[in-house]
């Protein structure tokens, strides 16, 4: 899209060949995102036994478990006395948090937080409604970022700033588990560098331009126009050919509500940089048929690998402007 690709020749224009070869330098760990772990992740997710993943059931504690065992895998530490789980209670739902963290180097006081939520809307005259999309996807996209920042760590890249990775509860229920995370952040606000927020990324039919390989970052330009120029250019400096767009289908007020809907909304309204990553809308959102098998998983790796540069990115950047 035209402004995005402004914003881009800018920044390559300002970064230019040292940014390029620095990024040339890094373990190709992205490589190593691939659609069969992707695929084994929200098979889990979204099965059966999980019954939809709704909040405060059994089901959703399971897939906490899953999640947390994930973390486990990729060495994140523990930030709550030797436990991945945030307990909360609100008004509006009681639920877990599930918060992994890669501490950083230089910047270590500093984090950037990556995002997903694991619940899902549960069962509903019987009939389990899967979430595959919304938002078994997001959360292995997260899994496999933060396995790719454990792969940085095995070949001795250490992020400057400190990564947090949350797997949110109850978003179904008013943004409950984002809401509590950000007034008992494990950084506080002021210290939080970004929000990457990924809500359903697995779909096509979406597209707001017919083509497959897009991807909405919803109000990435809201706070700081940085992350625009940033996704940009290593989508194009990768070579992901991905179709990005900042909007939620070309429409302002479309923007400014949808961004109200995912749990990065929180972050923005204490003034942090956030992406809300989304394919948009579909038929079987909220429905039974969002199923394991209507995910593309060819897309969707590619859209966890922008994903992870970007955290890359966000994690080692001295600064970000903003407006």
């Amino acid at each position: 899209m035209n402004r995005i690709l402004s914003y881009s020749l800018i920044f390559l224009a300002a970064s230019g060949a040292a940014a390029a070869a620095q990024e040339r330098e890094l373990p190709n760990v992205a490589a190593a995102i691939l659609p069969a772990d992707l695929q084994a992740h929200i098979r889990v997710l979204a099965s059966d036994s999980m019954q939809g993943r709704r909040s405060g059931t059994e089901a959703a504690l399971k897939a906490a478990d899953y999640i947390a065992g994930q973390f486990a895998h990729s060495a994140l530490q523990r930030p709550y006395d030797s436990s991945y789980y945030q307990a909360f209670v609100t008004p509006k739902a009681a639920g877990v948090n599930v918060v992994g963290l890669i501490e950083g180097d230089g910047r270590k006081d500093e984090a950037l937080v990556v995002s997903a939520h694991y619940d899902h809307v549960g069962m509903l005259d019987d009939r389990i409604y899967p979430g595959a999309d919304d938002n078994a996807s997001g959360v292995a996209a997260m899994l496999e970022v933060a396995e790719a920042f454990a792969d940085m760590l095995k070949n001795n890249y250490r992020p400057q700033r400190s990564v947090v990775f949350v797997a949110f509860d109850a978003k179904e229920n008013e943004l409950s588990g984002s809401a509590w995370y950000v007034r008992n952040p494990l950084f506080p606000m002021t210290k939080t560098f970004a929000n990457l927020n990924i809500d359903a990324v697995g779909r096509v039919e979406g597209s707001p331009n017919g083509m497959a390989g897009y991807l909405l970052l919803v109000g990435a330009g809201r706070i700081s126009p940085d992350l625009l120029f940033i996704s940009d250019s290593l989508n194009r400096l990768r070579q992901l050919y991905l179709h990005l767009d900042d909007t939620f289908y070309g429409s302002d007020v479309f923007t400014d509500v949808f961004y109200t809907f995912s749990d990065q909304y929180h972050f923005g309204q204490r003034g942090v940089p956030a992406i809300y990553y989304t394919d948009g809308l579909h038929d079987d959102l909220y429905r039974p048929s969002d199923t394991e098998d209507a995910i593309h998983y060819d897309v969707l790796k590619k859209r966890t690998q922008l994903i992870f540069y970007t955290a890359w990115e966000l994690a080692n950047r001295p600064s970000l402007t903003k407006k």
